[in-house]
């Protein structure tokens, strides 16, 4: 069945109509003042973005097996869906837990990831107007669109614990 779908290009459509409605719901999500407006809102909305990961996700891993110029670059794309879909389950296992602390900070990490996309659409074309040619630039956006996320989110995710911490 996997095969039929890369063939059939459904895992491709599927992936560019459920990612980003992860990356449109993921603002609010983070938004301290929507969250305590309506905790049930950002439930349901974070059911509708988990869902959405899980179909962009798992199609992802999909055409990442297809992806252009070879295993370096479809390495980097399976291997972001694949750390994608974990870090998403975990911060929906920390919520079932009520570690909301736990919760919010595997969330920042996925949020990082759900924006690989368009950091990827930043990177490509800054490349190419560099004078990259396209087939080494693409290699490396497939690393380059979310590794330096996970960089920076795990940043943030110390800076919130060490606040956390020094209160």
């Amino acid at each position: 069945m996997a095969h039929q779908l890369v063939s059939s290009n459904y895992s491709f459509y599927l992936h560019v109509v459920f990612a980003p409605i992860a990356l449109a719901i993921a603002p609010f999500q983070l938004s301290k003042k929507f969250r305590a407006k309506s905790l049930s809102r950002h439930r349901l909305l974070g059911r509708i973005y988990v869902g959405a990961v899980l179909v962009a996700g798992l199609s992802g891993i999909l055409i990442g097996f297809d992806a252009m110029h070879g295993p370096i670059a479809q390495s980097g794309f399976i291997l972001l869906a694949i750390i994608w879909l974990v870090v998403t389950f975990k911060a929906v296992q920390f919520a079932r837990r009520r570690e909301i602390s736990l919760h919010r900070e595997w969330m920042i990490r996925s949020i990082a990831l759900t924006f690989a996309g368009v950091m990827l659409r930043v990177w490509l074309p800054a490349q190419l107007i560099s004078g990259v040619p396209f087939d080494v630039a693409y290699q490396v956006v497939s690393w380059l669109c979310w590794i330096p996320n996970l960089i920076v989110a795990e940043y943030f995710v110390r800076k919130l614990r060490n606040t956390k911490i020094s209160h």
